[in-house]
């Protein structure tokens, strides 16, 4: 989506965010702004209508729903991520050339040069593209602090609210890796350390493995004891796959009830191991509601294992970990099976 908004617009929709924050008694922090923003500039029709929705039947903006979302409507394109950190580099560039203008120095060189890096920012930037813009905006800042007075202090300013719209952005891309719910790794954030752990097992010949993970029968623990206590197991079974990993291994979770474990520098063995010593612990477990006690029976797992093979795509890796997951589920469940 491309946003060509003028200032006054761009000025009303942060107004619009504010107040429908304000409205729902939710914190401002950069996700809420990047939700809120979104939908006081209508241009995100399906995000909009999913929040009407949401606030027509619950009225609550919980922490699980405002994550829902950002990685459906907007972290799913990162570009408008990117977006609002552009545009508020617009508005610190404009300040700048503002105050340049309006000191007796000769400083036009300067304003030509933030000129054009202000015309480099096309909607279609990628974060990499900001990164590198943001870095050369401050190089020029630098080459500004022999001046003197209140436009030292403006440039002091300009130089702060770019450090604030980096450390947003790394908020966002923080954020849209992370599950809502168990605050592990989400299916984005697999896949993003999965290219880099093929990306280093290519270049020094190490083993790495991939275990899938499934919960046994979830549809009716929901059934039989509700949603709430269905979350409380999918955070369980997330922390303490969690603690059973160490050093540069991945938990993630990948949707409803699966998840998936990345295990760089390990080999088959190894692995089948982890998965098994993983699916005793659950198999031993006692579960119990915390308010009345009531036993929740056993909760297991299947797994599936597989190793990287040399020059395999990431999608085939993961279909024949998926695959030995399939395989386990449908020779009895609560097992490993590699492939």
């Amino acid at each position: 989506m491309k946003y060509n908004d003028t200032i006054e617009n761009s000025q009303q929709y942060l107004r619009l965010a504010l107040q429908l924050i304000g409205k729902h008694a939710l914190p401002t922090d950069p996700m809420n702004y990047c939700i809120w923003y979104e939908y006081a500039s209508g241009k995100n029709a399906e995000l909009n209508e999913a929040i009407d929705n949401h606030m027509k039947n619950s009225g609550a903006f919980s922490e699980e729903i405002r994550q829902q979302i950002f990685n459906q409507f907007i972290a799913g394109e990162t570009q408008k991520a990117a977006v609002l950190v552009r545009d508020g580099l617009k508005r610190v560039f404009s300040e700048i050339a503002s105050a340049i203008r309006t000191t007796n120095q000769e400083l036009s060189n300067s304003e030509n040069n933030l000129e054009t890096i202000n015309d480099s920012l096309l909607p279609s930037l990628s974060e990499v593209d900001i990164e590198r813009i943001v870095d050369q905006i401050k190089e020029e800042i630098k080459s500004l602090e022999t001046s003197s007075g209140s436009f030292k202090e403006q440039l002091v300013q300009a130089t702060n609210e770019i450090d604030q719209l980096k450390t947003k952005m790394e908020q966002y891309r923080t954020e849209a890796h992370k599950d809502p719910l168990t605050r592990i790794d989400n299916r984005r954030g697999l896949e993003k350390h999965m290219t880099k752990a093929i990306s280093q097992a290519k270049e020094t010949g190490a083993p790495m493995c991939l275990i899938m993970a499934d919960i046994d029968y979830f549809k009716k623990i929901n059934d039989t004891h509700g949603h709430l206590v269905g979350d409380n197991v999918l955070r369980m079974v997330a922390g303490t796959i969690k603690a059973s990993i160490k050093g540069k291994d991945l938990v993630a979770r990948i949707g409803g009830e699966e998840f998936a474990i990345l295990l760089p520098d390990t080999p088959l063995e190894g692995a089948i191991t982890l998965a098994d010593n993983i699916r005793l612990t659950f198999e031993r477990l006692d579960l119990k509601k915390k308010n009345t006690g009531e036993s929740l029976g056993k909760i297991t797992l299947s797994f599936g294992v597989t190793k990287y093979k040399k020059e395999e795509t990431p999608e085939d890796f993961f279909q024949r970990a998926d695959d030995a997951l399939y395989q386990s589920k449908e020779t009895g469940r609560n097992k490993v099976t590699s492939q």
